[in-house]
């Protein structure tokens, strides 16, 4: 046995005696051996990709040190709950926020200096808190805003739960703010792991209270050159969106912010940041346009409208099928925050949408029924207008009609049964906006010479665009 074995040992059995009464620097002293074996190295090069090879033999080395963690907030807990020992309030910060801290490093097994025994030790380590914390769940720590009435019926743990609820989340979030800077973060790859935990579970109220800290990582880590840190910048930056109020983003020019770090990646062709990236920075335009100072006003310099030359551009000329699948899944979600200023764009949506209806993209055409949808939100968003563009609509519905119900068509059954209900819908809304222009072009339409399933479908159409409105 080595020697750090044997002290290891000696650790865990002082550690498991209960009875033993030991001074708070003495178990300082082991918490910070232990925090400091526990941690993930640095990367010996931050400016090469890193892999799992990088950390071969770190899961196992940390899961040991974790070990004697858990043993470490055993010891505290057991001993706060008899009444044998009483710890300050300075001690109990410092117990709580380095082990969360440590703990979140490997608490996802798929990070690459984890494993899944070095996570269930973190796990453990998380539950243990809540134990000493008298916290429902591990996620109280980060939240200020606890249930007053469930704090009065624990009398033992409201001084340690008052402590912690209002000054762990500050205390947890300055700690991680002087290790993970723009300037090192890249050189501790999990500490950016640690952020995105801390991050998602953070309830709503201290996000924005604290947002003066959480918004910087997410910003530095989007602006990095390796695509799996845009990703994750652009995840941590949706995550803040959604749930932080649009007044509070807008405060100090957070939105404007995050709208600059977001918008030069829409000239990326990698597919997995495009599809993290449109709903992100759709989501902040619509934040930045619903400003009050810009009520009433038809801006044609919006951010929106940057957003829709950029991405109808893209689709008129990308010939990738995984691109073309990413632009067709934005193009609803745009129309629908464009609202009626996507009559701006009517030409060019419809040419777009007429090239991707008229393409065949694979059995499940997932592609057509998100164009469908985009054509949808826009009849029924832009419908004083609906009347001009009108023909144009009803060509590519019954085209699509046609190709999808052909013999050999390729395309799976239940969608071309999605297809089919999708494109009643547009024709429903179509109808409605533009009762009399549509009813006269679809005269005869029950007449018109198709194979029998396409045939079936057009009488139905034909029916519904003859019905009064």
């Amino acid at each position: 046995m080595s020697s750090r074995d044997e002290k290891n040992l000696k650790l865990v059995e002082k550690l498991s005696n209960t009875n033993e009464k030991l001074a708070e620097d003495e178990l300082t002293s082991i918490l910070t051996k232990t925090y400091d074996l526990c941690r993930v190295p640095p990367l010996p090069d931050p400016n090469v990709s890193y892999n799992a090879a990088n950390f071969a033999g770190v899961a196992s080395e940390a899961e040991v040190s974790l070990s004697i963690v858990l043993k470490l907030l055993n010891y505290v807990t057991v001993v706060k709950k008899k009444h044998s020992q009483q710890f300050s309030q300075g001690f109990v910060r410092n117990i709580v926020v380095s082990c969360f801290l440590v703990a979140c490093e490997y608490c996802d097994q798929s990070y690459e200096w984890s494993s899944p025994e070095a996570a269930d030790v973190s796990r453990k380590i998380m539950n243990k808190l809540c134990d000493l914390c008298g916290c429902g769940a591990v996620t109280d720590l980060l939240n200020s805003r606890r249930d007053s009435a469930e704090t009065q019926n624990h009398d033992d743990k409201h001084v340690l739960v008052k402590d912690g609820s209002q000054s762990f989340m500050k205390s947890i979030l300055q700690r991680l703010s002087e290790m993970l800077n723009k300037s090192n973060w890249r050189m501790y790859p999990s500490l950016k792991m640690t952020y995105w935990w801390i991050l998602r579970n953070t309830g709503k109220d201290d996000l924005g209270e604290h947002l003066k800290v959480l918004l910087p990582p997410a910003l530095f880590i989007v602006d990095d050159w390796e695509d799996r840190n845009k990703v994750l910048g652009i995840q941590c930056l949706s995550h803040i969106l959604e749930n932080t109020a649009g007044s509070e983003l807008r405060w100090y020019g957070r939105a404007d912010v995050i709208y600059d770090a977001l918008k030069p990646l829409l000239y990326s062709k990698e597919s997995e940041i495009l599809s993290s990236l449109y709903p992100t920075i759709i989501k902040v335009s619509e934040i930045l346009e619903a400003d009050p100072a810009k009520a009433g006003k038809l801006k044609h310099d919006s951010t929106l409208d940057f957003i829709t030359h950029q991405l109808l551009q893209e689709m008129a000329y990308e010939q990738k099928l995984c691109l073309r699948s990413v632009y067709a899944t934005a193009l609803p979600l745009l129309v629908l925050a464009l609202k009626l200023p996507a009559v701006r764009w009517s030409k060019e949506l419809l040419d777009v949408c007429e090239d991707y209806l008229a393409t065949f993209e694979g059995p499940a055409a997932q592609d057509r029924i998100n164009i469908l949808k985009a054509l949808q939100h826009y009849v029924n968003t832009c419908w004083p207008v609906v009347h001009y563009h009108a023909m144009h609509l009803l060509k590519m519905a019954v085209r699509l009609l046609y190709d999808v119900t052909e013999k050999d068509c390729g395309i799976e059954a239940e969608s071309v049964e999605i297809i089919t209900q999708e494109v009643h819908r547009l024709v429903v809304l179509l109808h409605a906006a533009a009762p009399n222009t549509v009813q006269k072009l679809c005269r005869g339409l029950q007449d018109v010479s198709v194979h029998p399933q396409c045939e079936m479908l057009l009488q139905s159409l034909h029916a519904v665009t003859m019905e009064d409105v």
